[in-house]
């Protein structure tokens, strides 16, 4: 039996509320050469009884004892057959010409080691919140991805071979792991970025309230560890490698249950952003943050949940009048250049 072209990479820990709707959504790619690897890291739900019903041969399910994000997805890399790996959430979602579209890519790009998409957040029942991250990474990108992480793990595919001189996730990171490794990639090897929304990033309380004080330990190792290795040149973005980070983090926290109780701790984590780097004071990350505080400290969370709510739609109103326009805009061109081409035969004859 011939090796499959792609690998893809699923852990999965206690993940079956999502999970069979993400290899739904996985098996009708349009491009049909892959292999999907599950990896069960010590889950307590009935995955192996689910698995066992599944009939697709591409689908196998590895299993072990719980070791956290990094082991899962070393153990999938180690296990994988496929020339490329793609790595992708046990909640998130995949447009169909996903994988098509980046095999395409390396194929033809023989010197591009990592490709990449855009990312469209979804909400707990897949809806679209309206916000894209345009994330438009290409070619050498070290010193950009040193200042911060502008990938999305779900979005990439990788050439399995990569793996071999960079190594695996370090196991010491249960957080913030993807960013370690980009960074390593981006030493080695070029990185191209498709201007498109092909994966779909899922966004709710459980998913984004995640510990921040165990996060906040892994950026600092993640950064510290990254400028060890860094050329003196760049040396200088350090302290805003770290007032990225503390954004990101009160980010999480702003996502977390009890908003109303830890909107103090968004906000220490929004000022030291600012002692890390005044620059960071300027930009749009620091602005909407520093927004979102004042709009819970005076809303309260209900209230606030329902701004967020109502910016959404508002949000979507407007992706779905810029789509419907481009359309229209699309069909016009194709008949005027049509009209062009029936006046041009006319005068011939």
């Amino acid at each position: 039996m011939n090796s499959p072209k792609v690998s893809v990479i699923i852990p999965a820990y206690n993940a079956m509320t999502y999970l069979p709707v993400t290899i739904d959504n996985l098996v009708r790619q349009t491009f049909t050469d892959f292999e999907v690897l599950i990896v069960n890291d010590g889950s307590s739900d009935d995955i192996v009884e689910w698995f066992s019903s599944l009939s697709d041969r591409r689908l196998r399910l590895i299993s072990q004892a719980n070791r956290g994000i990094s082991q899962a997805r070393n153990l999938g890399i180690i296990e994988a057959k496929g020339e490329y790996v793609a790595f992708l959430a046990a909640n998130d979602l995949w447009h169909p010409s996903k994988l098509q579209k980046q095999v395409f890519c390396l194929d033809r790009y023989p010197h591009i080691s990592l490709v990449h998409s855009w990312l469209v957040l979804i909400d707990r029942v897949g809806k679209s919140t309206g916000q894209v991250l345009k994330y438009n990474l290409s070619g050498w990108v070290e010193p950009q991805l040193l200042e911060r992480n502008q990938i999305g793990s779900p979005s990439v595919m990788i050439r399995r071979r990569c793996f071999d001189s960079v190594g695996l996730f370090d196991p010491k990171l249960r957080a913030i792991e993807d960013w370690d490794m980009w960074i390593r990639m981006s030493r080695r090897y070029q990185f191209m970025a498709i201007a498109e929304p092909l994966t779909y990033y899922r966004q709710y309380a459980d998913r984004m309230s995640k510990n921040w004080l165990v996060a906040e330990t892994n950026f600092h190792r993640t950064i510290e560890k990254a400028y060890a290795a860094a050329p003196a040149e760049w040396l200088h973005l350090k302290s805003r490698s770290y007032a990225y980070a503390d954004l990101c983090l009160a980010w999480q926290v702003l996502h977390s249950r009890h908003k109303d109780k830890n909107v103090v701790i968004a906000n220490n984590y929004r000022r030291q952003a600012l002692q890390h780097s005044a620059r960071v004071g300027f930009s749009g990350e620091f602005m909407r943050v520093s927004l979102a505080i004042m709009a819970l400290c005076w809303l309260k969370s209900d209230r606030y949940n329902r701004l967020l709510l109502f910016f959404q739609q508002i949000r979507r109103w407007l992706q779905a009048i810029a789509s419907k326009t481009r359309r229209y805009a699309s069909i016009l061109l194709i008949w005027m250049l049509e009209e062009e081409i029936r006046k041009h035969k006319k005068i011939k004859t």
